[in-house]
Order: structure tokens, then sequence, then C-alpha cells
């Protein structure tokens, strides 16, 4: 799945005060961590992950590994070392982002 347009710009917009949920380190992309994302990406929507610098994952490798994971996952910017990824909840009380979404 691919977000243009004003959904993208308005997910970006929302992204830009958030701080980073999760911090990859040394350990790089494990099974654990891949885990974690996914239920912080259930329970918000909308993540934003940082890669410290002491890991040897590029950003890339990262949005690779969650789309292999879970297909519904969507990366949607990446500044530097943080990037942000978004999927829509299955849960409707955990649904915030994905109902403005739906009104554009």
């Amino acid at each position: 799945m691919i977000i243009k347009g004003k959904k993208n710009r308005y997910l970006r917009s929302q992204a830009a005060t958030m701080k980073p949920v999760i911090q990859v380190g040394r350990d790089g992309i494990t099974e654990n961590l891949l885990k974690q994302l996914d239920i912080l990406i259930e329970k918000n929507e909308l993540i934003k992950v940082s890669l410290l610098q002491n890991t040897m994952v590029e950003p890339q490798d990262l949005i690779d590994a969650l789309s292999e994971f879970d297909a519904d996952i969507v990366h949607i910017q990446t500044i530097g070392s943080k990037m942000v990824f978004y999927k829509k909840a299955s849960k409707i009380k955990n649904r915030k982002y994905s109902i403005e979404l739906e009104k554009m």
C-alpha cells in the first residue's frame, strides 16, 4: 500500500512533533524488535523510529524488514536516522489518523 498526496502530507505533519517510540541499536533488527514495532503501530497507527549511531542497520534494511513482517505497514518518511511508519489499526478504538485520512 502506498499513501500519496494530501494523505502523506497529513501523516508527515502529524509525525513532525512526535518523539521516536523505539530506537534501533547495536542489536539491529531482531524478531523481538519487529514484534514490538507491530504492537506499537497497532496501538498508535503512526510511529517514529530512530536508528542510533552505533547500529549497523541502514534505513532501507528496516523498511524492508517491516514490509516483509507485515505488508500493511507503510513507510511514510525518512529523514536522516528517523523514520515514520503508518498502519491502519484493526480496533476501532485505536483509530485516530485513519479516520482523518478517510475524510480526505
